[in-house]
């Protein structure tokens, strides 16, 4: 077909819907594989332990790990990202990601599969940072929800894709295997990244190269600067209600709580299948109705039926109800989707949003940073909790935790949706949430 004519001193053509949504999917490989590292160790723990006779401790390391080195890595997302581009940044997020599986498929002990969780934490960091802010940069203000939560969407992928695999190898318990397997989607995002083009916010502000980046308290002065902090508030916010409404507990957790009820779990994995196709199926749900109802709607309606999902999960372990097995699983799926419907994809696109162009990476990789750590101290103390508290009463506790969330995205958090970068800090500033 032929090329329209255009003249010379004409601005260089944006890009088609259809080349940013084939960028913003290349990009969101990262994060497929962010979620498929997060994911694999459920199955593949089951024969770790056994094969290397772990204890409890150890058991927890090989997880706890990972979500150390994501802490790390998003802590650095920023200042890479803002150096050197966001392709370069998520091209080291692929390298590391293969590096990270190699390790852990290869690993003749403990101590080498613990550097391969390690590195593969990096690569999760990294990836979770910058592909929000990537994803933002290349939207228009119209599609900006849709592209954006992108991002969770493929991490739900990732997890589901990392439990049928898992659940494929678990009869010989081929564990290398599960962690061999990811090698295939690091290839796929390695041969796709040349078509990434770089981000153009990132490409209006000159050669990276000869940015001087700010140390660490030039950047802290940065993100506490009066414009910068209402933003900075929200986002560590967001990312400490996503974790501490215990969502991530429930993920690791769930063949152990699923038992628990009394069901039986001749196999935890294929629990984890169905929870992950759920998780895939509202994530889908929240990418067709952000642009359409809003952030703020969404939000409000996810911590609200998360609230009201585990108050009776709570009420089904503290008391002999009717139908207690039924009951607990009911209100277990009900609390996971409403987290997929609202709560789990935006606030990554929230953080790519709400902080000002020239702070956006530094704000997000800080906000990102909280997110693991956060992550990090549930699953060290969830099961901690089981034991002093007892069950139920730890999901009371998620659900006062989501009460005041639900307060606080109220509050704080104003709509985006269809608004430009001045308008957002505007609101921000003034505490405007309509």
């Amino acid at each position: 077909m032929a090329r329209p004519h255009t003249s010379p001193s004409a601005p260089r053509a944006e890009p088609t819907s259809a080349r940013r949504l084939l960028s913003g999917v290349i990009a969101a490989l990262a994060c497929l594989l962010y979620g498929y590292c997060s994911g694999v160790v459920a199955g593949a723990q089951l024969y770790v332990s056994r094969d290397f006779s772990l204890g409890t401790t150890a058991q927890g390391a090989v997880v706890s790990v990972f979500l150390l080195g994501a802490a790390a890595g998003a802590l650095g997302a920023g200042r890479v990202s803002d150096r050197y581009g966001r392709r370069p940044a998520l091209l080291l997020s692929a390298l590391l990601f293969g590096a990270g599986l190699a390790l852990a498929a290869f690993a003749p002990g403990l101590p080498l599969l613990l550097v391969g969780r390690v590195v593969q934490g990096l690569a999760a960091g990294l990836a979770s940072a910058v592909v929000p802010v990537y994803l933002s940069e290349i939207s228009t203000d119209r599609a900006r929800g849709r592209m954006g939560t992108l991002n969770q969407f493929m991490v739900t992928v990732g997890l589901l894709v990392s439990y049928l695999v898992a659940l494929a190898y678990s009869s010989g318990g081929e564990w290398r295997w599960m962690f061999g397997a990811g090698l295939a989607g690091v290839a796929l995002f390695l041969l796709a990244l040349p078509l990434l083009p770089e981000s153009p916010a990132w490409r209006a502000r000159g050669d990276g190269t000869a940015r001087k980046m700010p140390g660490p308290r030039a950047a802290l002065r940065v993100l506490t600067a009066r414009g910068v902090r209402p933003a900075l508030l929200v986002g560590v916010g967001l990312c400490l209600l996503q974790q501490f409404c215990g969502i991530n507990a429930v993920l690791y957790f769930a063949p152990t709580i699923i038992r628990s009820t009394g069901l039986g779990a001749s196999n935890a994995i294929l629990y984890s299948v169905y929870i992950g196709a759920l998780n895939v199926v509202m994530t889908m749900v929240a990418v067709e109705l952000v642009d359409r109802w809003g952030r703020r709607p969404l939000m409000l309606l996810s911590v609200g039926l998360m609230f009201v999902a585990l108050v009776p999960l709570g009420v089904s372990f503290m008391w002999d109800v009717p139908a207690h097995s039924l009951v607990a699983l009911l209100c277990l799926l009900a609390y996971v989707a409403a987290f997929a419907i609202g709560l789990g994809p935006i606030v990554w696109l929230l953080l790519a949003e709400i902080f000002p162009p020239e702070r956006r990476a530094l704000g997000t990789a800080v906000c990102t940073t909280v997110n693991w750590l956060a992550n990090f101290v549930v699953n060290q103390f969830f099961l901690t909790l089981v034991g002093a508290l007892g069950q139920g009463e730890t999901f009371w506790l998620f659900a006062g935790v989501c009460l005041l969330g639900l307060g606080f995205v109220w509050h704080r958090l104003p709509e985006t949706r269809g608004r430009d970068d001045a308008t957002i800090a505007s609101a921000l500033g003034t505490g405007t949430v309509r």
